[in-house]
């Protein structure tokens, strides 16, 4: 079976057309992050204490349990620290959560860290990984879908470049100039 050019150009747009969203909601969060100081990364802390009648003992209990206590987002780490004491974070976009369980007592303190507007936003920049409720797998689906789409991108991109300028110099040395490129920018940030 031949593909004709004219295929690989629709497969070419279509595939710019689903990363374009998520490309301009990255450049727009990284912008932010460079110019980190104009925003406001003051968070609004609470907390509480709660009594506990059992300490809860698997992923499936710890959800409950920040469901009833109005913590949100998702389970990030579980640890103890040297006094035995029992900690639990749960983190999402907007804000984190940290639950300390001391040893030997029936409660448990809950520290919530929610971050403004413009903070929150960048903390969709971060978001990766599945894990978590639907939304977190939904978001890492698309995350992955954009990643084969930007591959498919760049591949019939390639196809394209090929097919038009098969021995116009200037354009290939405007290509090897990219590979130079990312293969210079590759080196020096495994360097450093």
């Amino acid at each position: 079976m031949k593909i004709r050019y004219k295929h690989i150009k629709k497969i070419h747009l279509y595939a710019s057309l689903s990363t374009v969203a998520l490309l301009v909601m990255y450049i727009i969060t990284s912008y932010m992050m460079m110019n980190h100081n104009l925003i406001d990364h003051d968070l609004i802390k609470e907390e509480k204490t709660v009594r506990l009648t059992t300490i809860p003992s698997n992923d499936q209990e710890w959800n409950t349990f920040a469901q009833q206590n109005g913590i949100e987002g998702r389970k990030t780490r579980e640890s103890t620290n040297n006094e035995g004491n029992l900690i639990v974070e749960y983190g999402h976009a907007g804000g984190f959560a940290r639950i300390d369980v001391p040893k030997n007592t029936s409660e448990a303190k809950i520290s919530l860290s929610h971050k403004k507007t413009a903070n929150a936003i960048i903390g969709i920049h971060r978001q990766r990984g599945y894990g978590g409720n639907w939304i977190y797998n939904l978001y890492a689906f698309f995350l992955d879908i954009i990643g084969i789409s930007l591959i498919i991108f760049v591949i019939t991109g390639i196809i394209m470049w090929f097919k038009l300028l098969k021995n116009n110099k200037i354009a290939w040395i405007i290509f090897i100039s990219g590979f130079i490129y990312v293969g210079v920018t590759i080196f020096l940030l495994l360097k450093w």
